[in-house]
């Protein structure tokens, strides 16, 4: 009966701990992972090796374009920039922006730059639509994804740098 009494007891504390430790935040790179709908960006992430989001500190925010915004980038377009690592770079970089942001502070920030290495590197616009968190063009549809490295707003729409995709499509 004192080794029943002292199993339970040894599973009340270790249950509770063990589901406090599942729980803590990750970085954004498997915060996003775990959503589930922002598999095409990771590629993105992924095939330009951005470290940002894996093993960097930060804090960064990160402006994910789900997979459904994606599909509505033409085939064509999403054939050059995955053609070209260094597009595939600055798309990346440009939903990224250094500080943490949560979703109803944006509007009173009303812009940041991007982490878009190149010289057309771009402004991010915060605005609200009625009652949606816009930024640029697009809507932010899963708001404050916190992790251990900064926040995952997720957006339904991609954003592309001026310069991408190149002028010959």
């Amino acid at each position: 009966m004192k080794k029943i009494i002292a199993l339970l007891t040894l599973l009340v504390v270790l249950i509770p701990a063990g589901m406090a430790m599942a729980q803590q935040p990750t970085n954004l790179y498997d915060t996003l992972a775990a959503a589930g709908n922002y598999k095409t960006f990771l590629s993105l992430v992924d095939k330009a090796n951005v470290k940002e989001l894996k093993s960097m500190s930060g804090p960064f925010t990160v402006f994910a374009p789900t997979d459904a915004a994606f599909a509505n980038v033409p085939k064509a377009t999403m054939d050059k920039i995955m053609g070209d690592p260094a597009i595939v770079r600055d798309v990346v970089y440009f939903h990224i922006t250094p500080g943490k942001y949560m979703a109803k502070d944006l509007v009173a920030l009303k812009e940041c730059k991007t982490m878009c290495p190149t010289d057309n590197a771009g402004i991010m616009h915060f605005t609200m639509a009625g009652d949606k968190y816009m930024v640029n063009n697009a809507s932010i549809v899963q708001p404050d994804m916190v992790a251990t490295n900064g926040v995952a707003q997720g957006i339904n729409a991609v954003m592309l740098p001026k310069f991408a995709p190149p002028k010959n499509l």
